[in-house]
């Protein structure tokens, strides 16, 4: 099985719309804020790491003890770290070292920084308050990816910060279509299309779920030197 690649699935176009959308808006009348949600497993993280290699973005995982200072410590260290510039020792109280990342935000156009498990943030108004400055103060393109009740997380924490979301993006299970590009672009066996309905049926479209089916499914027939995959062999092997 080869590598699970960025695969332009359903969701993962949406989530390339978002971020279309929020670099081109008309920077100095709409902030730069997007939210991705949706269930475990459908590949938010995976999108948003994967992206932020590619294209050469910004990404901080927040944590579930995180306070407003270790938040400004990490943002300012991968900052400095992706503007390739010198890495010392960060001192200060949490709003010196934040004032100190708008600083240096307001000196760039265009940067885009995703933050993931942005649900741990929905316990400190600190540091959701420090995002709300940057989209705010700089023209940088804030990204958060959070879970499926991240949105309506988003409105009762502030209404006014909800209002600032320029686009929202929901993850939904991936589709037969996505399972079947997905099987030919990373699996080493043909899988007949009988197996990708069995499979979408199964996993109900979750991908971490698809991924341990896949690999049963390469190992049954890897061990049966099989090149093809088809319902008979399937009988005998339980992908779930």
């Amino acid at each position: 099985m080869k590598e699970l690649s960025l695969i332009k699935t359903r969701n993962v176009k949406e989530a390339d719309k978002l971020i279309d959308y929020l670099l081109n808006r008309p920077k100095t009348e709409m902030v730069g804020l997007g939210l991705i949600y949706g269930p475990p497993g459908l590949g938010k993280s995976r999108f948003a790491k994967q992206k932020a290699i590619m294209e050469d973005y910004i990404y901080l995982r927040l944590e579930a003890n995180m306070t407003a200072k270790s938040f400004a410590i990490k943002l300012l260290e991968v900052i400095r770290y992706h503007l390739g510039m010198s890495q010392v020792k960060i001192r200060g109280t949490a709003n010196e070292i934040f004032n100190r990342t708008l600083n240096i935000l307001k000196n760039y156009d265009n940067i885009v920084i995703i933050i993931d498990e942005i649900d741990y943030a929905f316990r400190s108004q600190k540091i959701l308050g420090s995002i709300r400055d940057i989209v705010d103060e700089t023209l940088s393109v804030v990204i958060l990816v959070g879970m499926t009740d991240a949105k309506e997380k988003l409105l009762l924490a502030d209404s006014h910060y909800f209002d600032r979301c320029n686009y929202f993006c929901e993850f939904k299970e991936i589709t037969e279509s996505d399972i079947k590009s997905i099987c030919s672009q990373i699996s080493d066996v043909k899988i007949e299309d009988s197996i990708i309905r069995i499979i979408k049926q199964k996993t109900k479209g979750n991908i971490r779920k698809l991924i341990k089916a896949l690999y049963s499914i390469e190992t049954n027939a890897k061990n049966n030197n099989l090149s093809v995959f088809g319902i008979e062999q399937l009988k005998s092997l339980e992908i779930m």
